[in-house]
């Protein structure tokens, strides 16, 4: 969406206006999911968003984060080159079998760790940026603080279940989806996230995505795979549709073909049941206000902002306007000057309230001025 040079807001909704339109099924093939308007964080679908679940893979979300966060704040470089450790080269799971005292640059790491979920990769990077791996455990929980995530604990980097079950990597749909969200404002990771295969090591070795559903679901693009026993197959997914983005999230799922189905059935849905539309837009004329003592009987006046919300045909509908302004002022009136509100309602849901706003500005009369108007 192109940035206005006025204020422009996406509204966030109370899921309670959507959650119910979807029918997961009595017996949902999955523990929790969840679907969000990407800008906004609206609800659009939630099962279990808030029970804590083994994030497997998708742990590696939150190291994507504090490693571009880390980047953006000029700490480290995406050209830094990054000395494999023993440890790093011994990690176990998925990897791209690192050897000790190799050495590569951060974004072929990072490329590692999105496309293939590198583990051994994971371990490089944390060490590298965080001065140890626990080190770099602690910045990841310090970020889920941060983002006001209270479900979501960090044990190790890479989301494997190494770690006994009463001390374990621990997160929520909805906190996935949160995550999710602040890894969007980093374009570099929907750059790697979108690449279905890319030679590593000098094309020694090939990086081949764990997401099945890139080239089969239109306009998806990313984000992470992740399965463990502990975990189930999880996926936490994102694509852009006419300007719209959403985010999903299916954590325990029955196995990866349920998952993938489940992802394109949500993702589906929510692209055909909902788009983002302007409820209101910047200039709209509300009318106008007489001016006592001014120089000229009335002023017009409009709304200052655009707001956008993202709604069904069926509740776009059903929305609700009041204005609230006052049908005479006293001059002077200066140009913008906010004279009054307008509300915009969704059943018992207030949406938005956006100021009305003087269109010029209206100066007050002398004594001698007001005479005249008389003869």
């Amino acid at each position: 969406m192109p940035i206005r040079p006025f204020f422009v807001a996406v509204l966030l909704l109370s899921s309670a206006l959507h959650a119910a339109d979807f029918d997961p099924g009595e017996d949902p093939p999955y523990a929790a999911a969840i679907l969000v308007e990407a800008e906004s964080g609206t609800v659009l679908f939630a099962h279990n968003p808030d029970l804590q679940r083994s994030p497997a893979s998708t742990q590696k979300l939150m190291l994507e984060l504090v490693v571009m966060d880390l980047i953006k704040a000029g700490k480290f470089s995406l050209q830094d080159q990054i000395h494999v450790s023993r440890r790093a080269a011994t990690t176990g799971g998925s990897q791209v079998f690192l050897a000790q005292g190799e050495i590569f640059p951060l974004t072929e790491l990072m490329e590692a760790i999105v496309i293939p979920s590198a583990n051994d990769a994971c371990v490089a990077v944390a060490e590298h940026l965080g001065g140890s791996v626990e080190g770099f455990v602690g910045l990841m929980n310090g970020r889920a603080q941060d983002l006001g995530l209270q479900h979501t604990y960090s044990v190790n980097v890479h989301g494997l279940d190494d770690t006994p079950q009463d001390n374990r990597n621990l997160t929520t749909a909805r906190d996935l989806s949160t995550i999710g969200r602040a890894l969007l404002t980093y374009p570099k990771v929907l750059e790697w996230s979108s690449i279905r295969y890319k030679p590593f090591r000098n094309g020694e070795f090939m990086l081949y995505t764990t997401n099945k559903l890139l080239g089969r679901f239109q306009g998806l693009d990313g984000l992470k795979t992740g399965y463990t026993q502990r975990a189930g197959s999880c996926l936490v997914a994102t694509a852009k549709r006419h300007e719209m983005r959403l985010v999903s999230v299916i954590l325990g799922a029955r196995g990866e073909k349920i998952r993938d189905q489940e992802t394109r059935r949500l993702l589906s849905w929510g692209f055909n049941t909902f788009s983002k539309v302007p409820i209101v837009k910047n200039g709209e004329l509300m009318g106008k206000v007489a001016v006592d003592w001014g120089f000229e009987p009335d002023v017009r006046v409009h709304t200052k902002d655009t707001i956008f919300a993202v709604l069904s045909p069926e509740q776009e509908k059903k929305l609700q306007r009041q204005v609230e302004m006052p049908s005479e002022l006293p001059a002077p009136i200066e140009g913008g000057a906010e004279l009054g509100k307008l509300k915009i309602s969704l059943g018992d849901s207030l949406l938005a309230e956006v100021p009305i706003v003087a269109e010029k500005s209206v100066e007050r009369m002398g004594l001698w001025d007001k005479l005249m108007t008389y003869f």
